[in-house]
């Protein structure tokens, strides 16, 4: 019997795991969308603080995103996961850029007292590079959302394919009550 590209084999049969591929692949919908809702609105808008909180949720979600997908019976090395995967760490990068940031604002004062007022001063000022750096990153995230977008809804269409009347149903209220959940993160 062969498999078409379309269908990947299946991992477990009749288990939890597959029952519940409807839900999972909600799941990974609801939360991929909130992530890139959030990235795509004016995050930059806000302060370094909102930000980072900002930052921390879509990588929430981008986690979420990627357990769920994983859950769904997804080959490992599926282009879906590693687009997943590579957003997780630039999303990660951006964050700890952001705090830093933070970090050398709020702890100035002490590092004046033990690094010297020159040495700080040369550090705030080479903090501006870093509010650069999460510009050109946020563009690159921006970009790479375009990218994986039609990755995750090809998967979702495949996957909606294989579903029987109940799966549709559970899909369907699946991803309601998860967008409602995640609605909830970020700005």
């Amino acid at each position: 019997m062969s498999v078409s590209k379309s269908t990947a084999p299946r991992i477990h049969r009749h288990t939890l795991v597959e029952m519940n591929r409807s839900v999972f692949t909600a799941r990974r919908d609801a939360a991929h969308a909130r992530a890139r809702e959030i990235l795509l609105i004016g995050i930059e808008q806000g302060s370094k603080e909102q930000r980072a909180a900002w930052y921390a949720d879509c990588l929430y979600l981008v986690e979420e995103t990627l357990r769920s997908t994983q859950r769904s019976q997804i080959p490992q090395d599926s282009p879906l996961i590693h687009y997943l995967k590579l957003l997780r760490e630039i999303l990660s990068t951006q964050l700890a850029l952001v705090n830093h940031e933070i970090t050398l604002g709020r702890e100035a004062q002490e590092f004046a007292r033990v690094l010297g007022r020159d040495t700080v001063a040369r550090l705030l000022a080479d903090v501006r590079p870093f509010s650069d750096t999460e510009r050109f990153v946020l563009d690159s995230i921006r970009t790479l959302l375009q990218f994986g977008e039609p990755l995750r809804a090809r998967d979702t269409q495949e996957r909606q394919g294989d579903f029987k009347d109940d799966d549709r149903r559970r899909h369907q209220q699946a991803v309601a009550e998860y967008t409602q959940h995640f609605s909830g993160r970020g700005c």
